[in-house]
């Protein structure tokens, strides 16, 4: 028996083609059912009911340009060279993008020298991770309204990737790019663009020798994540502290940021 499309149909037509997505179904809780939009079908399968949904459709010529662009996209997703074209004047990008960055304090002159631009096939905004000089990784982060995933990376061993800004007697790790990067106006910060710490970024704290504060978001997984890492790096020897603040780091001000971490500098 096909399922009712009224419970499926609408979900997989919010969909951008060649994608999909594991949603609610009105059987019961949970994400139980997979909606997919394809260029000439949209289909659905729940698997606590066991039963699936089909429904054909017209290829468009906006299919056709999305899917060519999802191509572009995944092709760079294999390789840590910087996603073509840039557009690296922010005047020049959409509000959306250039918003994102004002937030958090970000304004065209530092958003250049961290070599930061939009990337307009995939509507988002990339952030480059530089380190001796040469380009190691990048993130491309989504700004517009309901696009996923939130980050695109590419598929490349990132154990020993480590985006570093600035210098100072403490290191201070943080979860994203951003947070790392407004820390190094302050002191040196370094993003561990997560909430986990690789074995290589441990030994190169432990090789420091310098203290570590590991500054990361407030939220329930930033605060349980800074636990473990503080533990971690207590265990070898590095003298570490963890730093508390009612927002992301990069969310604060320079003044802000000095005042949660003046008894270290």
């Amino acid at each position: 028996m096909a399922l009712d499309s009224e419970g499926w149909l609408p979900e997989a037509k919010r969909l951008r083609v060649g994608t999909k997505r594991r949603v609610p179904h009105d059987c019961g809780p949970g994400t139980v059912m997979i909606v997919s939009h394809e260029p000439d079908k949209y289909t659905a399968w729940c698997f606590r009911c066991s039963e699936g949904g089909f429904e054909r459709k017209e290829p468009t010529l906006a299919d056709m340009v999305e899917l060519r662009r999802r191509a572009q996209e995944d092709a760079a997703l294999r390789t840590a060279t910087l996603p073509l074209p840039m557009t690296t004047d922010p005047r020049e990008w959409p509000k959306e993008a250039r918003l994102w960055l004002y937030r958090a304090g970000f304004h065209d002159s530092r958003i250049k020298e961290l070599g930061i631009y939009y990337h307009k096939p995939s509507q988002r905004v990339v952030l480059p991770v530089v380190e001796d000089g040469k380009v190691t990784y990048w993130q491309a982060r989504a700004i517009m309204p309901g696009q996923e995933p939130k980050y695109l990376n590419p598929s490349v061993d990132r154990d020993t990737v480590l985006p570093r800004f600035g210098e100072g007697p403490v290191i201070v790790l943080t979860e994203d790019y951003l947070s790392a990067a407004k820390v190094g106006r302050v002191v040196e910060g370094w993003s561990l663009l997560g909430t986990g710490m690789k074995g290589p970024v441990l030994a190169r704290a432990v090789r420091e020798g310098r203290p570590v504060l590991v500054w990361l978001d407030p939220d329930e997984a930033g605060r349980s994540a800074a636990a473990r890492i503080t533990r971690e790096l207590r265990s070898v020897g590095v003298q570490t502290e963890n730093v508390v603040s009612a927002k992301d780091p990069k969310l604060l001000c320079l003044q802000e940021i000095r005042e949660c971490l003046s008894s270290w500098l």
